[in-house]
């Protein structure tokens, strides 16, 4: 039964639930116990950072007029 309790975090988790919802759906008395046991299960900052950022700049110079995005190319090549 204890298995099926951690598949259950587990798909939670990865479904970007945030602590508070697991912590509530499992019944633990303070997020802190959550962590505890599932934190490394949570993606790490660093990764849901670099996939933010590669996100947004990848849309910047379809979101640039042509003028621009040449200028700013000769601006940062000088």
């Amino acid at each position: 039964m204890h298995d099926l309790r951690h598949f259950y975090a587990s798909v939670l988790i990865k479904h970007r639930e945030s602590v508070k919802t697991v912590q509530k759906r499992l019944g633990h008395a303070k997020p802190s116990i959550t962590l505890g046991i599932y934190t490394n299960l949570w993606p790490h900052d660093q990764d849901t950072i670099r996939a933010a950022v590669e996100s947004t700049l990848a849309q910047v110079p379809s979101m640039c007029p042509k003028s621009h995005a040449k200028q700013n190319l000769r601006r940062s090549a000088a």
